[in-house]
């Protein structure tokens, strides 16, 4: 009896870590999906493919440990949620860490590289694309602190801001005109804009930036001017 108690036991732990297993699983699942690549016709390599693009990018170069960045399609983009979100994408046995930087059509798990880009994962591949590269979302591999560029034309009657150099996806953007006492919560808006509805008291203002795994990052004093760049202190 007390054997088959011990062994009902373990056949229990066992399938429970196969649940828990299952489940960290599918919370960073691997996609499967389209390669290809844009710009050529262009003539740009990285970041003057997608310097004030679909991303609100303006003036930002990739930091170092980034290997290269990519467009996704719609479906991924979701109106600019995941801008600055990093990918590990792979292909043939080759691995890169890339920054989402633009959008693209397309399904839903296709993913557009800039030239650099491309040619760093196919090994100088010529062809415009490639079925059945398989990606995931990861951490960005940085070091330093998250910044708020304010979007050209902003100021403290029309806050609108773009979150940079996140190590995760931003979830959500709050502002703070009483040095945190209180929170005004601001709207994701196409091309990945943060807006707050209404105006500020003051041409500064702390800003908190909530990433998709609920870590926060309080940016004080920034200030609310058009294109201006406030660096935090630290990032997710």
């Amino acid at each position: 009896m007390l054997g088959s108690i011990s062994t009902y036991f373990v056949t229990l732990l066992a399938a429970a870590s196969t649940v828990a297993n299952a489940a960290a699983t599918s919370k960073n699942p691997t996609y499967t999906g389209l390669g290809t690549r844009y710009g050529d016709s262009d003539g740009c390599t990285e970041e003057n493919c997608w310097q004030k693009g679909a991303c609100s990018f303006v003036g930002y170069d990739l930091p170092a440990g980034i290997d290269g960045s990519t467009c996704v399609s719609e479906d991924i983009w979701q109106d600019g949620a995941n801008c600055g979100g990093c990918i590990q994408v792979s292909y043939k046995g080759k691995s890169l860490k890339v920054m989402v930087t633009n959008k693209t059509g397309g399904d839903k798990n296709h993913l557009d590289m800039t030239p650099a880009t491309w040619s760093k994962l196919t090994n100088g591949m010529t062809g415009g694309g490639v079925d059945g590269i398989k990606w995931k979302w990861i951490a960005c591999p940085l070091k330093s602190p998250l910044q708020i560029h304010m979007h050209g034309g902003a100021s403290k009657y029309w806050f609108a801001a773009t979150i940079e150099n996140i190590t995760h996806r931003v979830k959500s953007v709050e502002v703070s005109s009483d040095s945190g006492k209180t929170w005004k919560k601001t709207t994701l808006n196409n091309p990945n804009m943060w807006i707050l509805k209404g105006t500020l008291p003051n041409d500064t203002a702390w800003v908190r930036v909530t990433s998709v795994n609920n870590k926060k990052v309080v940016v004080k004093d920034v200030a609310l001017k058009s294109g201006v760049v406030t660096k935090a202190k630290s990032n997710f």
